[in-house]
């Protein structure tokens, strides 16, 4: 038998973990610890690489699989994503789509309690850029309602057709207008006059004395 068989033949697919990786164009390439070697460049399975495309490099040590046609390395694909015990899988839970980042960051779904999650590390921000419109839909008549924990800035108009409910202060820089009543439980103050203390002097007639309430 031709000695070069047996050689091709274990090098067809072989276990081992991404020793360096190389950003490059057209395509990002890694070496790979096969134990008794290290491998050259070799090019990396990315889950779309058409008019659709994916970016996600692995990490130095990730565990991977170098498949090589013809057992020879040197055209070897490698595939990622296996766990062990240096890193194992993040969830034991078999309704839970999840991925955990290396900063911290999660992105998960829970398929049984329909619940879609976000968590950022501290400081973290998040940009959602939508220049045809954004469209935020909740139901009502299942308490849908949106909830902001935290400050909002609003850099342009904005337009309500229901209710305004402030718990709190508010403070308007620059004109108010509307179109229908508008009433106060309390005083309402115009400078230093108020509409329920003021008095008028020089009223002649009944009491003498005009304005709000005394």
């Amino acid at each position: 038998m031709n000695a070069d068989i047996p050689r091709r033949l274990e090098n067809v697919i072989r276990l081992g973990r991404i020793a360096s990786v190389t950003t490059s164009q057209p395509f990002h390439t890694v070496t790979v610890n096969l134990g008794d070697i290290v491998t050259e460049e070799l090019r990396l399975l990315n889950l779309r690489a058409g008019t659709d495309k994916t970016h996600d490099l692995p990490s130095v040590g990730e565990e991977c699989v170098v498949f090589s046609p013809c057992g020879e390395l040197a055209l070897g694909i490698v595939v990622c994503g296996l766990n062990n015990n240096d890193h194992p899988t993040p969830s034991q839970d078999a309704n839970i789509k999840l991925r955990v980042f290396e900063d911290g960051a999660v992105i998960s779904y829970d398929t049984q309690n329909h619940q879609l999650q976000a968590i950022l590390p501290a400081a973290a921000t998040a940009i959602l850029t939508a220049k045809g419109g954004l469209t935020v839909n909740g139901d009502t008549t299942i308490n849908g309602k949106l909830t902001t924990n935290g400050d909002v800035q609003t850099n342009g108009n904005t337009t309500m057709t229901g209710n305004n409910s402030v718990g709190g202060g508010q403070s308007v820089e620059g004109e108010s207008y509307s179109k229908g009543s508008i009433s106060c439980g309390g005083d309402v103050t115009a400078g230093t006059i108020s509409l329920k203390g003021h008095k008028h002097n020089g009223v002649k007639g009944g009491s003498d004395i005009s304005g709000g309430a005394i």
